[in-house]
């Protein structure tokens, strides 16, 4: 997948497009829906699958937390069969009208065939453009317009407004039927102080970017992806009040795994809550409380068989 973070230019060489128009934070069911739709038009008329999106200005956000990081996101495109990646800063695009945006970006430096897009889709300068505006002028330029039919959930639609309340609510079930996958994080492992080694479980130390909406404190069954191997693993976020109460710490205990991970990203899936943040009266009764819980995420991956 070629990602372009900037505005196009001739000399990029576009080929035309069939283009999925939206932020896409989390890539959800509800985005996969649009970005599919165009990817499957895009190979039947051998034009280029494409996503629109973009970024936005460091340390601000126009559609609150991150649910995943960029490189993610883009990871997931890709999986996804996209071939072009259009993600332009926000304010490179953001004061341009409607039509001019229209014209200038969709159809001169993309190339647009084709666009997909959500129901509630709002482009252009303060978002004053809409769907009707969008298949008014592709109608007059001879694009056609897909508009993709809301993704529900539970009855009520798939948003990553819902995707980051359950995350905060700790309900990762809900939000991996959402994302359509596991919520999960791949961040460096970083090394920490060594308590859980001390204890007889040494433990992979990760750290949130604060751009990004973590789960609720408490301990998760997960796994941990290494070289390719899914681990079944522990993972308690939160502050330690049994160690410092300091700042919100992401540890995961692989029971079996032995070899050295600082440095690497390592993925670690979220699959369920087993236990809110507990301050235990000593560090020994905390390393009981671990090898339990490792051993209830060993038994929840041989019952579901995941």
């Amino acid at each position: 997948m070629r990602v372009f973070n900037r505005r196009i230019v001739p000399e990029d060489g576009i080929k035309p497009t069939a283009v999925a128009l939206g932020f896409f934070d989390g890539v959800h069911i509800g985005h996969q829906a649009v970005i599919s739709a165009a990817r499957d038009a895009a190979v039947a008329a051998g034009w280029q699958p494409a996503v629109f999106t973009f970024t936005q200005p460091s340390g601000q956000s126009t559609k609150g937390r991150q649910i995943i990081t960029l490189d993610q996101k883009n990871h997931v495109l890709a999986e996804l069969g996209v071939q072009y990646c259009f993600e332009p800063p926000f304010e490179s695009f953001s004061a341009l009208s409607p039509e001019a945006f229209f014209a200038e970006m969709l159809m001169g430096e993309y190339r647009a065939k084709a666009l997909f897009c959500g129901e509630n889709y709002g482009f252009g300068a303060k978002r004053a453009g809409n769907v009707q505006r969008l298949r008014e002028l592709c109608y007059a330029n001879g694009i056609h317009l897909n508009v993709v039919p809301t993704t529900l959930y539970q009855g009520l639609a798939v948003s990553s407004s819902r995707i980051r309340q359950a995350l905060a609510a700790g309900d990762m079930p809900a939000a991996a039927a959402m994302l359509g996958r596991p919520y999960a994080i791949d961040y460096p492992v970083r090394h920490g102080r060594q308590i859980g080694s001390k204890l007889g479980f040494p433990t992979l130390n990760q750290t949130f970017p604060p751009e990004v909406q973590p789960p609720a404190f408490g301990v998760y069954i997960t796994q941990a992806v290494v070289d390719g191997k899914a681990w079944p693993s522990a993972t308690g976020y939160g502050t330690r009040p049994t160690v410092d109460d300091g700042a919100p710490t992401c540890e995961t205990f692989i029971p079996g795994f032995e070899g050295d991970l600082y440095g690497r990203p390592v993925q670690v899936r979220f699959y369920k809550k087993i236990a809110d943040p507990t301050r235990f009266e000593n560090l020994e009764a905390l390393a009981e409380a671990v090898q339990s819980w490792a051993r209830q995420a060993q038994g929840f991956f041989e019952t579901a068989g995941v």
